[in-house]
C-alpha cells in the first residue's frame, strides 16, 4: 500500500511538472496585454489639478499634474502651470522638465513665459534658452492661424 501511494505521488508530480512551465519563451497560457492609461481619467485629473491651482492649493495641484502626466495628460497650458508651481516650490529642475514638456506640446504664450515672476530663478537654468526658443517657435506657428481667423 505504501508503495502504491509513493508511485501515485511520483506520477502526480510528474504530470504537474510537464503540464506547466515557467519558461517565458513558452508561456502556458495567454499573456495579458498591458493596460494603456485611461485618457478620460488623465483629463479628469488634469481638470481637478486646474481647480486646485485656482484655489491656491499648489502642492496638491502639482501632485495631480504628476499623476495626470503619467496617465497621458498633455495639455500645454497645464504643463506650463505645473512648471510655475514647481518653480514656486523651489524645484528648478522639475520646473524645467514641466516647461520643456509644455513647449514640446505646443505652449505658445511667450509673454507669460518671460514675465511670470515665479520663473525668475528658472531663467538662469542652462536649458532656459532652448525652452524659450521652442515657445517662440510655437508662437510663430500659431500667428498665421490667428491672423486668418480674424
Amino acid at each position: 500500500m505504501r508503495r502504491l501511494l509513493t508511485v501515485l505521488a511520483v506520477l502526480h508530480l510528474t504530470a504537474c511538472a510537464t503540464t506547466h512551465t515557467n519558461d517565458p519563451s513558452n508561456p502556458s497560457g495567454p499573456v495579458p496585454r498591458p493596460v494603456p492609461p485611461d485618457a478620460s481619467e488623465a483629463r479628469r485629473l488634469g481638470a481637478e489639478a486646474d481647480k486646485l491651482l485656482e484655489d491656491g492649493r499648489y502642492e496638491d495641484a502639482l501632485f495631480l499634474y504628476r499623476k495626470a502626466w503619467a496617465d497621458g495628460f498633455r495639455h500645454p497650458d497645464a504643463l506650463y502651470y505645473a512648471g510655475v508651481i514647481a518653480a514656486r516650490a523651489g524645484s528648478q529642475d522639475e520646473a524645467i522638465i514641466w516647461l520643456e514638456r509644455a513647449a514640446d506640446q505646443g505652449f505658445a504664450a511667450t509673454t507669460s513665459l518671460t514675465t511670470e515672476p515665479s520663473l525668475e530663478s528658472v531663467r538662469q537654468h542652462t536649458s532656459w534658452a532652448r525652452i524659450a526658443e521652442k515657445v517662440a517657435a510655437n508662437a510663430r506657428k500659431d500667428a498665421p492661424a490667428a491672423a486668418t481667423q480674424n
